[in-house]
Order: C-alpha cells, then structure tokens, then sequence
C-alpha cells in the first residue's frame, strides 16, 4: 500500500510533526508493504533527524499560512499547487491529510481528480475554525462531508465538531476518535546533554508556542503566586520565542514580580535537552485555555512524554488535556483559572509522595498509550476505506 501524507510538519518543534513522524513509523512497523511519500508546506519548520531516507519527501503544498491568504493568493497557491498534489496522489492508493483547511480541502480535490480516497485528521483548532468562518464554513463542511474517512486525536476534538456541526449531521457519526500517543520507551533513558543551567536547581516546566491558546499567561500567574512559599523554585519556558506582545506581556509580568532571576526562556530546544528537562522537573505546567479568536488545544502530546518520563502534569479542563492526563492519578486537571492553577500547583509541589505516585502512574500511562496500537487503527481504517 502506498500513502500520501500531506502535513506542514516533520519537525520535532511542533504537535504535527510528531504526529506525523511517530504515526508514519509505527505503521511502517506493522505493514512491511507501506510506501511513504510526503508532501510539506512552503516554508515548513526544521525536518527532524529522526525522519528516514526512505521516504519520498518533497515540498509540494502551500505555506502553513495558507488559510490567511486573501481569496486571489489563496486561489493563486491552489492553482500553483494543485497539479504535482494530483500527480502525488496517482501514486497512491490512500490519500491522507495531516494538515487541516484548507490544506486538507486540496487534498480532497487532488485525491477526486486522481480518483483516490482521502482520509483526514483532526487536530483541533483549525479543525474548528473553518466551520465558524464567515468566508470558509461552506467550504469547509463541504470537504468534511468528502472524506472517506475522518480521524479525532481526541474525544475533545470531536466533541467541539459535534458541537458545531449538530449531532444529527452524517459526519458526527463517521469522525473515529484515535487518540495521540507516545513512545513511552523513547523516554526513559537518561541523556547526555552536558552541564545545563537547569540541572540542580528544582524546577517546573512549560512547554509550548508563546501564544494565547496555550495559556502561558494562566500558568505564570499561577506560578508567580507560589514562587514566595518555595523561594528555591524556577520555571523554565520551551517554546518559540517570537518576540511578540504576548511574548512581551508574559515578561512584563514576571518582571513585575521581581522574579526574572527565576523564571528562564530556552525557546526552542533539541529533543535531548527537551527529555532531559522533562525527566528532571517537579511539575509539567501547561494549562491551555480557550483563547479569544476560539482557539483550544486539540490534545497536547507533550503530557504523555511528561508522564513517560515520571513527571506529574498539571493541565486544564476544557480541551484535549482532559483525553491526555487522569485526575489525580497522573497528574492533576483543573479550570481555567489562576485560582484553581495556582492550588493544584502548591499541592503538587508540597507532596513529594504525591508527585512520585503520579509519576509511576504516569508511566503505566503511557506505555498503554503505544503508537503501535494508534498505527493499527489508521491502518484499519485505510483498509476500510479501499474496501468501499
């Protein structure tokens, strides 16, 4: 069987390409047959050193950006790219979009015209926020109504799918929920990063782009508020640093609180200095909220490599946090609120019997949630969909 994947990521940087690298690579352990070709967008993130030489990669889609364009660009790229996605898709027998709208809506239209099925995922917020645009609503539920197949990486993504779409839509019934997953073996070994200003000191972590639906700004509040019961404490921020006002805001307010000896931006990082930091932190902090344009957190794979590594994780209710941490077994869920961050934080940091519970549980966790067993369930579904 041959598939193309078309996704705007196979970096490490990034939820989708994790995705889109782990997934790949669990069902090309389970289907010796698969062929992998990839198509990325314009202007895609740093390609991971775990991606092998064997798939046909290529650059052949729109930037990630794409949904932003003014109508005549966004016709203009769909024009510009359209051709080498059908020719792509000829090679194919399943056609599979990563990316959501409209790169998912180009997808359908290569795979009609190549006369393959498409099948999609849903990630989350850009899984919604075309149905609730003015100018792509339409359009996007034509393309939803499309898809052979259509894959929820949580029971949170699809609940806000159903939400908008009506329970009684035809879709509702057909969108499968295959959650994320981890390679919980990955995390486990300890890794030889050298001397790092983290190491020693006690410490949380966040880990996440610096923008509003990730709720950095709940986080910090919180952590500002328990920095003067733990003077020891420091937080260490991953995560593109941009240099933005939302960026300057949450800088502003740890200065504010006198505490920018304590508080310590990395940016982005390399996936042995991310295990490191995840393996030696009190807490993973990361507590997304529903952001002013709707925007939400889909799932959030980071609190199971949080748990594979015997970290408690600290999420909010309200997003797919809710799918990837089990209250009060590997970690804590609250609201989206700094009083209920800031308790929950204190708790954690006080116990220390607590947090070493939740981390053993947290590894039982996330080896129960294997790629393997999310690889399989993709699989199936490609077969379903070619047997239609």
């Amino acid at each position: 069987m041959r598939v193309l994947f078309l996704t705007d990521s196979l970096s490490d940087f990034d939820g989708v390409g994790r995705y889109t690298i782990r997934l790949i690579k669990a069902m090309e352990e389970l289907s010796a047959d698969l062929e992998v070709e990839v198509l990325l967008a314009r202007k895609h993130r740093p390609t991971s050193v775990e991606v092998p030489a064997r798939w046909d990669v290529r650059i052949g889609l729109p930037p990630d950006y794409f949904y932003y364009m003014s109508p005549a660009r966004s016709l203009a790229n769909r024009l510009r790219y359209l051709p080498g996605v059908v020719r792509a898709a000829r090679r194919a027998d399943v056609v599979h979009a990563i990316k959501d709208f409209p790169h998912n809506d180009l997808a359908l239209q290569a795979a009609r015209l190549a006369g393959r099925p498409c099948v999609a995922t849903g990630h989350g917020t850009y899984t919604i926020q075309p149905l609730l645009s003015e100018r792509y609503a339409r359009r996007a539920r034509r393309t939803y109504a499309g898809f052979a197949g259509m894959i929820s990486v949580s029971n949170y993504t699809r609940k806000r799918l159903v939400d908008v779409l009506g329970d009684k839509d035809p879709l509702a019934s057909r969108v499968r929920v295959i959650p994320n997953a981890v390679n919980a073996e990955h995390y486990v070994a300890a890794r030889e990063v050298g001397e790092r200003p983290w190491h020693g000191e006690r410490f949380t972590l966040a880990i996440g782009e610096l923008k509003e639906r990730k709720g950095h700004h709940l986080s910090l509040a919180a952590w500002l508020r328990a920095a003067a019961d733990f003077p020891d404490l420091h937080h260490y921020v991953v995560g593109k640093l941009s240099g933005d006002e939302y960026e300057q805001s949450l800088k502003r307010m740890v200065a504010d609180a006198g505490c920018t000896d304590r508080v310590h931006w990395l940016g982005n990082i390399d996936e042995d200095e991310k295990v490191d930091l995840l393996q030696r932190a009190e807490v993973f902090v990361h507590t997304p909220v529903t952001a002013a344009d709707g925007g939400f957190e889909g799932f959030g794979i980071v609190y199971l490599e949080a748990s594979a590594c015997g970290t408690p994780a600290l999420g909010t209710l309200a997003c797919g946090a809710e799918d990837a941490i089990v209250d009060g077994v590997t970690g804590r869920l609250v609201s989206q609120d700094v009083d209920a961050v800031h308790a929950a934080l204190v708790e954690l940091l006080s116990d220390a019997d607590a947090r070493a519970r939740m981390g053993e549980n947290g590894r039982r966790h996330a080896r129960s949630a294997s790629w393997a067993d999310n690889a399989r369930r993709v699989l199936e579904l490609y077969d379903e969909v070619l047997a239609r």
